[in-house]
């Protein structure tokens, strides 16, 4: 039975109202698989673009994705299972059969949270994604996102950070890393958590599967949180998939007048709950989901990761570097620090710096220079100023 479900999930061009209609009138993919031309001719509203892609009976696809799945050991769940979500089931276009790697929890048990957001994200928003990441799993949700880059990716490693297993939804086979520099997030999810996908093992990551992608976040959460997003956004489609879904839409609020926010807003004034921490989502689910609970600070607690700043809206103006403050020594520091670690302080050797104007001078991503600064932070050699300044912390 197992092939027939791959075989429809594969019939791309038909829409996923008919094929819905087409296992409640056939009751089964098989039955639908073996119905000649004349019976699927008797199908009311069945185009004839779809009949014909129907009549295509060619199996070797199908064999060979159930060759990759054995061989890479990805399991694969179909809309006739009874462990398929009820959550996916009843949205407006479930997928057909899914594939993944990892655990698959119980979602209709488990208080799922979606992060979703720009890939080309300011500080502020890799910082807040992090930040919920981290405070969602502590407080016992289960982040969903897109383990693509900047947001996705962020929310992601802050909460695995947390200790509680994620979702990676992809737009391409779960054995496809994309990007390629998330190959170790992969792995982590994969050994802690659980990537998903309704494309097949092998597929690329092409630009039209994203957008489809995105209903299956929101569909799996009970709530989609946005951290940053542009009117036009990826984001905001999940979002809009949130409210068809009848699901909660949440958003942070951002810098007035930055394009890149215009969306948390617009979405904050159609009655999108409007967040600042985890402590707002343990309200709202606690009563349905008894096992969450109040967020506890921990490693992050008085770092930037923890810290709402608006990056972005501080002039970059020239910090004055003349002073005579005595900082830690510098050779000491840099005699336990990483490679980034190490970057981050040379630069802050000449004087304090603006997070932006260093994660361009380090030329590392932001999501290293942030981590980085946390574990320096924590180890009292670097010290935020007012204004998103970073300098070396002052000897004692």
């Amino acid at each position: 039975m197992l092939q027939f479900w791959i075989w429809l999930s594969l019939r791309k061009h038909i829409r996923s109202r008919a094929l819905l209609d087409l296992l409640e009138r056939f009751g089964n993919p098989s039955a639908i698989y073996l119905a000649d031309r004349i019976t699927l001719e008797s199908v009311p509203g069945l185009k004839d673009a779809e009949i014909e892609e129907l009549m295509d009976k060619d199996m070797r696809v199908v064999d060979q994705i159930l060759l990759d799945c054995d061989n890479r050991r990805i399991s694969i769940l179909t809309y006739g299972d009874v462990s398929y979500p009820d959550r996916l089931r009843y949205i407006p276009s479930p997928p057909v059969v899914l594939y993944y790697e990892g655990v698959l929890p119980i979602v209709d048990s488990e208080p799922m949270i979606g992060i979703v957001g720009k890939r080309k994200a300011t500080a502020y928003g890799l910082q807040q994604a992090k930040r919920f990441g981290y405070q969602l799993s502590r407080s016992g949700f289960i982040v969903v996102s897109g383990a693509a880059k900047g947001i996705d990716r962020l929310a992601l490693e802050g909460a695995l950070s947390g200790g509680r297993p994620v979702i990676g939804v992809l737009g391409n086979g779960t054995d496809v890393v994309y990007p390629r520099e998330n190959k170790r997030l992969y792995e982590d999810i994969r050994s802690r958590g659980c990537l998903i996908s309704e494309y097949p093992p092998g597929s690329k990551p092409l630009a039209e599967h994203f957008p489809i992608r995105n209903r299956l976040i929101s569909g799996l959460s009970l709530g989609t949180l946005v951290i940053e997003a542009d009117l036009h956004s990826g984001a905001m489609r999940t979002a809009r998939h949130a409210f068809e879904q009848g699901r909660d839409v949440f958003a942070i609020p951002g810098c007035i007048g930055m394009p890149t926010f215009e969306g948390n807003h617009q979405l904050i004034k159609e009655n999108a709950y409007l967040v600042d921490s985890s402590m707002d989502f343990v309200q709202m689910y606690r009563q349905a989901y008894p096992s969450v609970t109040d967020y506890e600070p921990g490693v992050f607690g008085n770092s930037p990761v923890e810290t709402a700043v608006l990056t972005n809206s501080v002039d970059k103006k020239s910090i004055d570097k003349q002073n005579t403050t005595n900082y830690i020594d510098i050779s000491t520091a840099l005699s336990n620090a990483s490679d980034d670690e190490a970057a981050i302080l040379k630069y802050l050797a000449n004087g304090e710096a603006y997070v932006d104007d260093l994660i361009e001078a380090v030329q590392l991503t932001p999501s290293s220079v942030l981590a980085a600064i946390t574990t320096l932070e924590i180890r009292k050699l670097v010290r935020r100023r007012p204004g998103n300044r970073f300098a070396l912390y002052e000897a004692e």
